[in-house]
Formats: structure tokens, C-alpha cells, sequence
């Protein structure tokens, strides 16, 4: 099959009937919005990070609500006995709103809610100023002819994140939304069904307390791949499209597929869950038939960047040990304005995902998904704390690459300061950790792919490194000299367990000084050849 006969992808639509119209390839969810409409208990809350087709299954939600049954000829819905009842939808994109204060954010709604009672030509007057009565009076209307009423809200939290630079602005924001939830709590009567999607969930913020019936769907293990596609929907819808990049690139097929799923794949929604790929991703890396950060450079809602960027954040080094990361599952699913743990932004926001969890303490464990979100952000962080500029970063990450491939000890240290010299006196930590950490931290954003705190027989490693050149065992010292750090390689033999590998080991000391009136890296090396 040639690129041109390939089923088109979609990049940018959302819209499900749009996207049936044009003839581009659909992932079947239709059996998980099969499964939430026939429950008797169906108030929803589901939060995915951004691009995570949280938008084109709220369309696709509504096309079922809405009865059109023609738009899923071939999915599975359409052969279900699903017996397709028009509901009256009001359907509420919070994105599209310009919520630059209160009084705009319930304009906006007012605005959104007088199209929909257009679209459905109800003769009714909707206030223009007042959500609740605006929404009243649309769900009243809409009751009175479907007799069942769908409410779906998508991107709920995008009026608050568009404002977390001002904090006391986002609160008043964020009251004028929970007075909104609250009125769709007094409507029970006449919504049958409610979905509403977010990025946050803002429960500490007590955003949502007036609705106590919704059903949180985020963690839960049926509705792990409700978005983005797991292994078997990859191979199922995109088998053509990986067969073409394969024969393109002259890649064998089993090396591409394997390095797509170790770029794109790894998001886990809860514990002993299918793992899924991000979407936005996989699409763009099948159409453009390359490996890039295309979800975190996408621009879109960057937040978590923003917000790590403040000086109460950037003085939080353990961002930095991202994969050590435990959470209790409340403190994971909760949101609240300028006070939300670091490692709860993370989640949310799509840089951490769930790999662990332990059942007798109910401690999640986080990590990075794959390796797009790893590196990308790990360079993105290095560039906050060490506060240089992206082409700095960039130009150094480069040069430390070489510097370790080509065995130049001198100039490994040399870049080493140029990047910690510009870290702030108060961030730098009292333990050699600090600098480990970031050292790992550089070497893994730069795709060198270290291992720390490696154990052997008789001792843990502080790092391993392999290049095609050589394996670096590397030790770290804070103020002690680098000829102590070699002297522990060498008096502990850590070397041994490497020479089997018919590779030189070089043995490397790095020792960090620092005071309030200096800083210094010193190096001390050594190399065994095999």
C-alpha cells in the first residue's frame, strides 16, 4: 500500500462527524460511550492531559445523543442494541470562551448557550448576562420537546488555567464556575445525562462540592483506554501506516514499532491498566514519518512549564527526581490554585503517569511515560533551574554529548560548570544528591540514557554510563576532593561487574566544591582496558 491509498489522519479535528465525513481514520470508542450512557448512574468526570482526545469523544457522545445513527456505520456501537433516543444536547466548550474575568466568563457561557437554543430553534428568551438562568431556561426547553436532556462540558478548567498567572484572579474565576456546577446540581430533574472533561480536577478547590453525584472516571481501570490508543488499537488501525513509514525509511518494521512505542507509549490511567499512547504523537509521527517531541513543543496550555518557572517552584530540586515520585490517590486527583503539589501538576498535566501502586498504604508511584515527555521535559527543566536560555541549553547539551564520547575528561568538566555556574546560590543543596540529579538529569535529556544508583554484588553505583567508546562508572563527592571519589571505584572494585563487556572502562571521580564565595568541579580519572 502506497502513502497516497493510506487512510487520511487527522491532526487537528476533534469534531466526530467531521471526521466520518471526511473519511479519516476513527479509533472506535464507541463501546465506552455505549457503556456510560446505558448507566443508570450517569454523571461524569474524566481528566486527561491535553491532546489526549478528550474533545473528539465529547463529539462523539453527542452524535449518539443526538441520534445519528448514519455517522457510525461500521463501529461498534451501530451493531450494539443501542436503541439511539434523541436527547436535547447542550454541549459547552469552555475553551472557546475569553475568560479574562468573571463577568466574561459568564457572557461567554450565556453566548454559548443562546447558539445552542438557536441550533434547536426553542422560543425561549436566554438571559445574556446570568448563567444560571440562561441554563435553566435551555434545559427546560429542551426537556419540554426530547424529554431527556445530555449536558457535556468540555475543557470545564480551561477558563482557570488561562489564569493561574494571577492567582487571586483564577480564584474569582473559579467561584463564578462553582456557582455554575452548583445550579446543574438543582437540574437533576431534567439533565439525564452529564459529561464534563477537564485537565485538573480541582477537588480540594471544592469546585464541583455542589455536584456530589458525579462519578470520577480518571482512575478507573474500565476507562483506562476511553482516550488515547493502546497497543492492539495501534496495530489494528495503524498496521498500513507503519508498513509505509517502514519501507519510506528503510527501517525494518519490528525495529520502527518497537522505537514508536518507546517514544509515544507508557501513559497508565490506573493500577494493572493497559498502557496507552498518546495520540497527538503517534498521529503526527505517522503522518510526517519521524521521531519528535511533537506533544510537548505543541504549545498548547502549557501550565505545568509556566508554573515551574516561579521561584517558589524553581527552589523544589526534587522535581528533578521525577521518577521517584509517591502520591496518595486523593492528593493525585486534586487541584488547587498555588498550592498544588509539584508531583500532582506533573500527573495531571500528562509529564508523569502512574507505575507503581501499592495496595496497603494506597501510595501511587509516578514516572515518566516515554520517552518524548522524558527528554523534552528534562531539557525544559534543566533551562529553568540552570536559567539558560533554550539555544544555550541546546548548544551544551551537544557539546557534553561529544565531550563523553570522545573520552575528553577536561572538557566534560569545563561544560559541567558553565552549566552549574549559572544555578543560584540558595538552589544549590547541601548533598552531593542535588548534583547527581541534575547531572542525570542533563545526560538523560540528551538521550545518553545513564543508569543511577546501579547495584551490583557488593555495592550500589552512583552512575553508569555507556557511550560507543567506552563504560563510565562514575562517582559523586560534595566537597571532598574527585581523588577520593576514583579511590572508592577503585578500592570497592566496582569495575568488575563490566569486564565481561570486551569494552574499556574509564573510571571517573567528579568532586563538587562549593561555598558562599566559590564553586568548583574537579574531575579525577582512570582506564582499564579489557
Amino acid at each position: 500500500m502506497t502513502v497516497a491509498q493510506l487512510q487520511k489522519l487527522s491532526l487537528s479535528l476533534s469534531t466526530f462527524s467531521r471526521l466520518r465525513q471526511l473519511k479519516c481514520l476513527y479509533v472506535d470508542k464507541t463501546e465506552y460511550a455505549y457503556n456510560l450512557i446505558i448507566h443508570e448512574e450517569n454523571r461524569y468526570f474524566l481528566s486527561r492531559p491535553r491532546r489526549f482526545g478528550k474533545s473528539l469523544f465529547v463529539s462523539t457522545l453527542e452524535e449518539i445523543l443526538r441520534g445519528h445513527k448514519k455517522l457510525f456505520k461500521d463501529l461498534w456501537i451501530a451493531q450494539s442494541d443501542y436503541e439511539w433516543q434523541e436527547y436535547g444536547v447542550i454541549k459547552l466548550d469552555l475553551s472557546r470562551i475569553k475568560a479574562d474575568s468573571a463577568k466574561n466568563l459568564e457572557t461567554g457561557i450565556c453566548r454559548l448557550l443562546n447558539s445552542i437554543a438557536k441550533r434547536y430553534e426553542l422560543d425561549i428568551e436566554v438571559d445574556a448576562h446570568k448563567i444560571d438562568s440562561a441554563l435553566d431556561s435551555v434545559a427546560f426547553a429542551l426537556h419540554e420537546q426530547f424529554g431527556r436532556v445530555a449536558l457535556l462540558i468540555d475543557e470545564y478548567d480551561s477558563p482557570i488555567l488561562k489564569n493561574l498567572h494571577d492567582h487571586e484572579h483564577a480564584r474569582t474565576i473559579r467561584q463564578t464556575l462553582h456557582s455554575f456546577f452548583t445550579g446543574i446540581k438543582r437540574l437533576d430533574e431534567y439533565i439525564n445525562f452529564v459529561f464534563i472533561t477537564g485537565v485538573s480536577s480541582f477537588a480540594k478547590a471544592g469546585l464541583f462540592s455542589g455536584m456530589n453525584n458525579l462519578e470520577v472516571l480518571t482512575l478507573e481501570s474500565e476507562y483506562a483506554g476511553i482516550c488515547g490508543y493502546t497497543d492492539e488499537e495501534l496495530d489494528h488501525y495503524f498496521t498500513a501506516h507503519m508498513q509505509a513509514w517502514s519501507v519510506a525509511k528503510k527501517i525494518p518494521y519490528t525495529e520502527l514499532r518497537a522505537k514508536i512505542k518507546d517514544w509515544y507509549n507508557g501513559y497508565h490511567f490506573g493500577v494493572d491498566t493497559p498502557s496507552v499512547y498518546n495520540p497527538f504523537s503517534v498521529m503526527n509521527a505517522f503522518k510526517k514519518q519521524a521521531f519528535k517531541n511533537f506533544w510537548f513543543e505543541s504549545g498548547r496550555s502549557n501550565f505545568l512549564v509556566e508554573e515551574l518557572t516561579k521561584e517558589y517552584r524553581k527552589k523544589d530540586y526534587k522535581i528533578f527526581e521525577a521518577e521517584h515520585f509517591k502520591i496518595f490517590e486523593d492528593t493525585l486527583g486534586s487541584f488547587d490554585i498555588g498550592t498544588t503539589p509539584v508531583e500532582t501538576l506533573m500527573f495531571q498535566t500528562g509529564y508523569l503517569t502512574v507505575t507503581g501502586y501499592d495496595e496497603d498504604s494506597a501510595i501511587y508511584t509516578l514516572g515518566y511515560p516515554n520517552r518524548e515527555v522524558r527528554a523534552a521535559l528534562q531539557r525544559r527543566l534543566l533551562g529553568i533551574v540552570a536559567e539558560l536560555d533554550p539555544a544555550s541549553t541546546e548548544t551544551i547539551s551537544l557539546d557534553i554529548i561529544e565531550a563523553f564520547r570522545q573520552k575528553n575528561i577536561d572538557e566534560i568538566v569545563s561544560l559541567l560548570k558553565q552549566l552549574f555556574v549559572k544555578v543560584p546560590y540558595q538552589l544549590h543543596a547541601k548533598d552531593e544528591n542535588f548534583y547527581h540529579t541534575v547531572l542525570q538529569t542533563l545526560l538523560d535529556a540528551i538521550g545518553l540514557r545513564p543508569t543511577s544508583e546501579h547495584a551490583i554484588s557488593h555495592g550500589r553505583l552512583d552512575m553508569v554510563l555507556e557511550v560507543p567508546a567506552c563504560i563510565y562508572i562514575i562517582e559523586f563527592k560534595l566537597n571532598k576532593s574527585a581523588e577520593s571519589a576514583l579511590a572508592q571505584i577503585k578500592d570497592r572494585k566496582y569495575y568488575e561487574a563490566f569486564l565481561d563487556r570486551k569494552k574499556p572502562i574509564l573510571l571517573l571521580g567528579i568532586a563538587f566544591q562549593r561555598t558562599a564565595k566559590k564553586f568548583e568541579i574537579t574531575a579525577a580519572s582512570e582506564t582499564i582496558n579489557v
